[in-house]
Parts: C-alpha cells; sequence; structure tokens
C-alpha cells in the first residue's frame, strides 16, 4: 500500500493528516490513544483530539472493555457515507448556486480568453434558454447541436444567422448565405432570452476572447444586429447582391470593406 498516496487522497476528502494516519494504523485493529500515539510519534493530547473528532464523524469505532480502545470502522461503510455526502453536498451546492447566479439582479460584465472557454460558456447559455436564442456565428454550429436540440424540444426558439453553409442536422430556423465555411473561424455572437448576450471573436495576435454581460442595452444590441443580419439576408433574396449596395452611406468603414453582402 502507498501510505503517502492514500494520506493525500483521504486529506482531499476531508481527512487532516493526522486522522487519516489514525485510520490507516487502526485498520491493522483495535489500539488505544496511547498506543496509537506511540505508534505514529505524535503526542497522545492530538491523538486524542483528534480520535474525538473522528469518532464524532463515525470514521472510528469505541470499544469499552475496562479501558477505552478504538477501531476504523470499514473502509465500505467509511467511503459509501463519503461519497453520498459528497454528491448530495454537490448536488445542493450547484442547485443554489447556480439559482443564485443566474437570478442575480446586478449587472456584470466578464472578459475571458481561450476557444474551450468561450465554447463552455455558449454552450452553458444556450442551455439556460428558456424561450429563444439568436445565434450570429461563423463557426460549425454543430459544436452546439446538443445544446440547440434539447432547448427546441423544450419549446425553445432558436434562430441562426451565418455567412457560412451551415449543414450540421439541428433543431432551429438557419439563415444563410450559404458561402463556403472558411478554415479559422473568427466570431460567435449570441443572445438568450434577450437577458444574457456572449460576443467573441478570433485575432491573430491574442486568439479568441469573449465577453459576458447581462447589460440590458448591450443584450438588445445584440439581438437587434442578429435581427438586422437576418433582414438584410432576406432583402437580398428578395432584390439581389445590388441591393446592398444602394444601402451604403459612404463612410470610412465602409471603406474597410468589412461590411458583407
Amino acid at each position: 500500500m502507498d501510505r503517502e498516496k492514500i494520506i493525500t487522497c483521504l486529506t482531499a476528502l476531508g481527512f487532516s493528516r493526522l486522522e487519516a494516519e489514525i485510520y490507516i494504523v487502526l485498520l491493522d485493529g483495535a489500539m488505544s490513544g496511547y498506543q496509537i500515539a506511540k505508534k505514529i510519534d505524535t503526542s497522545r493530547p492530538s491523538v486524542y483530539n483528534a480520535l474525538e473528532h473522528m469518532y464524532d464523524r463515525g470514521i472510528v469505532m469505541q470499544i469499552k472493555d475496562g479501558g477505552s480502545e478504538y477501531i476504523s470502522q470499514p473502509p465500505s461503510v467509511i467511503f459509501k457515507a463519503l461519497t453520498e455526502q459528497y454528491t448530495q453536498n454537490a448536488v445542493f451546492a450547484e442547485r443554489t448556486l447556480t439559482d443564485y447566479y443566474e437570478n442575480r439582479f446586478d449587472e456584470r460584465l466578464s472578459s475571458f480568453k481561450g476557444f474551450k472557454a468561450i465554447e463552455e460558456q455558449a454552450k452553458r447559455l444556450i442551455a439556460s434558454t428558456e424561450k429563444e436564442i439568436f445565434i450570429n456565428t461563423d463557426l460549425d454550429i454543430s459544436i452546439f447541436s446538443d445544446e440547440i436540440n434539447m432547448i427546441s424540444d423544450n419549446g425553445c426558439k432558436v434562430y441562426i444567422f451565418s455567412f457560412i453553409n451551415q449543414t450540421a442536422s439541428v433543431k432551429a430556423e438557419i439563415f444563410s448565405h450559404g458561402r463556403k465555411s472558411i478554415a479559422e473561424p473568427t466570431r460567435l455572437m449570441l443572445c438568450a432570452d434577450c437577458r444574457e448576450a456572449l460576443i467573441a471573436g478570433k485575432s491573430e495576435n491574442v486568439g479568441w476572447l469573449g465577453t459576458l454581460t447581462n447589460n440590458s442595452l448591450i443584450t438588445d444590441i445584440i439581438t437587434e444586429h442578429i435581427h438586422n443580419d437576418i433582414y438584410l439576408l432576406r432583402l437580398r433574396n428578395m432584390y439581389g447582391a445590388q441591393f446592398y449596395k444602394e444601402l451604403r452611406i459612404g463612410s470610412d468603414f465602409e471603406k474597410l470593406d468589412r461590411v458583407k453582402s
């Protein structure tokens, strides 16, 4: 048995190092506090204090027969109880903190870096949608298939706008320019129930950066932006690509040729 590794595991489960050492020693059989202290070379007061705490938690049992000896509870009993307690605490904490997180009324704006973090935030946001969500991206939407299909099955409306051709089988209304997929996607915007928005993009210098906010002005702007993308696409389909040129206003931004048509 790798003693140090077991002690490390036990301390990760809430034992102190002394309690872990005592528990392992008592697996060999019943001992008094004096015997335990001598075996692990620790002061008797420290051992008795630890034994009292372990007894209260049900980790050790006390044997009274003219003296006072202790014995470990069987590992199968201890770790079944710890697993159940851990699971119950984890479920309670997740539900309570998630409810608090999603129902706070303070406005927040947080930033994060890296595609994986952005992907996880997007999946969480999609999965939490109750009524409708708007998405604008040049990513392959299949990475969010599970979340999109789940909320769609729950009655949510999902609207997706993309300049690239989206071929994934998802339960959503997709508005696409049908262009060829690009090797390096660069954008992701989504807004859930007009209450929380995610804006993320990739740059050559720093990679993917994302911003998450529940600011009502920003969520409205993102939702309006995606609506307008859809409206313009539908007008283009009705009147042809020339329609875009007729809408131009002569701004410097237009000269950068970032307005896609």
